[in-house]
C-alpha cells in the first residue's frame, strides 16, 4: 500500500525539521514493503490545493501526525479531505493520544492510534490491504454507529528492536541547509519525570496499562550503529542533536555511550539536561567528549511556582551551579523558561528575569504556558476558572490564553517582550566580538526609529544560520558613540528573514556612517540589498569596512537603512556587527 503522512508546522517559529515519530513510521512501514510519501505544510496552502496534491499522490490511505497547537489546522485539511475523497483516513501523535474522544468526536478521522503507533499502524495498513477485519487491533479507536470504540493498548516497544528512522521521508537537502547541517537524534523514548505541565504525565499513565514503563533507552550498541550510518549519509553534517527529552537520565549509560562515542566520532553534538541529573565530571566527560551545547529546563525562577506548581523539585542554587559548571566548561547553555502558569504574579515573573540575569545563558528559550489536556495543569486550570480563550499555534510565540487573576494579558504579553529582549542582549554579551561588539553595547545607543518595533535586537536563522542581530527597519539609524583604535575595522551581516521573501516591496539600503567629534557625518559604506527579487542574496551577506582613516579618535558610529520604495515587509538585519583592529580579532 502506499501511505501519506501529512504534518503541519503552521504559524510557528520552528524551522523546517525532522520529525522522528514519523521517521520511525515510514520505516517500519517500509520495512514491511510499503511506500510512504509526505506532505510537510509550512506554509499555508487552501484546503482545495491540498485535496490537489493529494490526488496526484494518489494513496491508498493517509495519515496525520499532530499535536494540540496544530489541530487546528490538521481539522480544517482533514474535513477538505473527507469532503472531496474516499481515501480512509489514520490519526495519531500526540494529541490524539492524550484527548482521543475529543479528535473522534469531530467525526473526521475513520481512525486513531493512541500510543506507540509503529506496529498498531502497521497491522491497521495490512488488515485494510487484505480486507481483513481491524477491529481487533490494539491501540486503535474508531467511531461505530454514533459511539467511539477503543481496544486495549499492546506492550510497549523494545526500541532496539524497531529500524532506523527514515530520513529519506523528508526533503534531507533542506534539512541540512536550513539547519546548519545538524542532524537529530533519539537514544530513548519519553520521560521519568512528571512535570505537570508535560504531556509525558499522560504518557506515563498510559505505559502504565499497558505493563510497562514509558520512559526507555536504546542500547549504547544501536546508537551508535545509526550514527555510523548517519555519518555516511551525511558526510557534511557539522554537528549532532540528541532530542531525548532528558539524556543525562542515566549516568552510567551516559559514561558508556561516552567511552564508545570519542572511539568513533568527532562531530559535536548538543542534549538536553536536567538539574540534579548531572554533576561537574560527567559534564565535563561528555564535554571532552564532543558536548558543545546543553539545553536545560529552568522553567521558573520562584521555586513556589516551581516546586508546588509545575513539580519540578530543585532549587534555584543547584540551577546556578549547572550553569557556572557549564561556563567554566566552556560549553554554550540554554534557558529553558516559561511564564503565565497558574499562580503566576508580575512578581513570580521578576524573579524568573532575575534568576535568569544571574545564571545568564548563550540562548533563552522562553515560552508562553499553554494548557494540555489531560496534564495536571490542565486540569488545574479548569477548576480554577482559568479556561483558555481562544488558540494558540506555538508555545514559543507572545500568545497568552489564561485569565489569570491580577495580571491582564496585556500585562503577560508586556512582560513577555520585555523577558525576550533581556534574552538577546544576554546572548549579544555572551558571544561578544571585537573590542567593540555593537549589539552586546545596545543598551548604549541612540535610537531613531521610523515606527514602534522598527529598532531591535533579535535572533534570526537565514539559511540554517543563527545570528545574534539588530533589526533596523527603514527608515530607522542606531548610533554609539565609540573610542576607536587605530587601524579599525567594522565587520557585520545584512540579510532579510527567510518569512518575507515572498512579501511584497523593495529592498533596503544598508548605510553605514561616522560622524567625527568636530565635523558632518561621511557615508563610508552603502549596499542595498533586495533578497525579494534577488534570489543570491537570501543569505546573510558578510561585509567588512575599513575605518582606519579615523585614527584612534572617538566617533559617533551610525547604521541606518531606508528605501526608495514602500517599506513594507523591509525587515532589513544587521548581524553582530563590531569592531576589531586590523589584523586582530581583539
Amino acid at each position: 500500500m502506499k501511505i501519506l503522512f501529512i504534518y503541519t508546522n503552521l504559524q510557528s517559529i520552528q524551522f523546517y525539521h525532522y520529525h522522528q515519530g514519523l521517521g520511525w513510521l515510514s520505516a517500519v512501514l517500509k520495512q514491511a514493503g510499503h511506500r510512504t510519501e509526505l506532505i510537510y505544510l509550512d506554509q499555508e496552502i487552501s484546503p482545495e490545493q491540498l485535496v490537489e496534491k493529494v490526488k496526484k499522490i494518489s494513496p491508498d490511505l493517509i495519515g496525520f501526525s499532530t499535536i494540540t497547537l496544530q489541530y487546528q489546522f490538521t481539522k480544517r485539511y482533514a474535513q477538505a479531505l473527507k469532503s472531496a475523497l474516499k481515501i480512509p483516513m489514520v490519526i495519531g501523535g500526540i494529541h490524539p493520544t492524550i484527548a482521543p474522544e475529543q479528535v473522534l468526536e469531530d467525526d473526521l478521522f475513520d481512525f486513531l492510534v493512541q500510543g506507540e503507533g509503529e506496529y498498531p499502524l502497521l497491522e491497521l495498513v495490512q488488515a485494510l490491504e487484505e480486507n481483513k477485519d481491524w477491529r481487533n487491533i490494539k491501540n486503535l479507536w474508531w467511531r461505530e454507529k454514533n459511539q467511539i470504540k477503543s481496544n486495549p493498548l499492546r506492550p510497549l516497544i523494545e526500541l532496539d528492536q524497531l529500524p532506523f528512522p527514515d530520513r529519506e521521508l523528508f526533503d534531507e537537502q533542506r534539512l541540512l541547509l536550513e539547519n546548519d547541517y545538524q542532524v537529530p537524534m533519539m537514544a530513548s523514548r519519553g520521560c521519568p519525570f512528571a512535570c505537570s505541565y508535560c504531556c509525558n504525565t499522560v504518557l506515563t499513565q498510559l505505559a502504565k496499562q499497558a505493563g510497562g514503563k514509558w520512559h526507555r533507552r536504546r542500547s549504547v550498541e544501536k546508537v551508535i550503529q545509526e550514527l555510523v550510518s548517519v555519518h555516511k549519509r551525511y558526510p557534511n553534517l557539522k554537528s549532532v542533536f540528541f532530542a531525548d527529552e532528558v539524556f543525562t537520565s542515566n549516568q552510567q549509560w551516559v559514561r558508556e555511550f561516552c567511552e564508545e562515542y570519542r572511539k568513533n566520532f568527532k562531530t559535536p553534538f548538543q542534549v538536553y539536561i536536567r538539574v540534579g541529573t548531572v554533576d561537574y565530571e560527567l559534564l565535563k566527560l561528555m564535554k571532552e567528549t564532543g558536548l558543545y551545547s546543553i539545553l536545560v529546563g529552568v522553567e521558573s525562577g520562584d521555586e513556589r511556582i516551581r516546586r508546588e506548581v509545575l513539580n519540578r523539585k530543585m532549587d534555584n542554587q543547584q540551577i546556578k551551579e549547572v550553569f557556572r559548571w557549564a561556563d567554566e566548561l566552556g560549553i554554550e547553555s540554554w534557558s529553558a523558561v516559561m511564564i503565565g502558569v497558574p499562580g503566576e504574579t508580575e512578581k513570580t515573573i521578576r524573579k524568573t528575569i532575575k534568576l535568569v540575569k544571574r545564571i545568564s545563558p548563550y540562548h533563552l528559550q522562553l515560552s508562553m504556558f499553554q494548557p494540555f489536556p489531560g496534564t495536571p495543569l490542565y486540569e488545574q486550570c479548569l477548576k480554577q476558572g482559568l479556561l483558555p480563550e481562544g488558540e494558540a499555534t506555538d508555545i514559543f510565540l507572545n500568545q497568552p490564553r489564561l485569565n489569570l487573576p491580577g495580571l491582564s494579558k496585556e500585562k503577560l504579553s508586556a512582560l513577555y517582550n520585555e523577558f525576550q529582549a533581556l534574552g538577546w542582549l544576554l546572548e549579544a554579551k555572551k558571544g561578544k566580538k571585537g573590542y567593540f561588539d555593537l549589539s552586546s553595547e545596545f543598551e548604549r545607543a541612540k535610537i531613531q526609529a521610523g515606527g514602534e518595533g522598527f529598532v531591535k535586537l533579535w535572533l534570526v536563522r537565514i539559511k540554517g544560520e543563527d545570528r545574534i542581530s539588530i533589526l533596523i527597519h527603514p527608515p530607522s539609524r542606531v548610533s554609539w558613540q565609540v573610542k576607536l583604535k587605530p587601524n579599525s575595522r567594522l565587520r557585520f551581516g545584512a540579510g532579510f528573514s527567510s518569512d518575507v521573501w515572498d512579501k511584497p516591496g523593495a529592498g533596503a539600503y544598508y548605510l553605514v556612517k561616522v560622524k567625527p567629534r568636530f565635523g558632518k557625518a561621511e557615508t563610508i559604506f552603502s549596499s542595498y540589498l533586495d533578497p525579494k527579487h534577488n534570489p543570491e542574496e537570501r543569505k546573510w551577506n558578510d561585509f567588512e569596512v575599513s575605518l582606519a582613516k579615523f585614527g584612534a579618535n572617538k566617533i559617533e558610529l551610525i547604521l541606518e537603512t531606508r528605501t526608495d520604495g514602500a517599506n513594507d515587509w523591509c525587515v532589513a538585519f544587521w548581524s553582530r556587527p563590531y569592531l576589531v583592529q586590523e589584523g586582530s580579532e581583539q
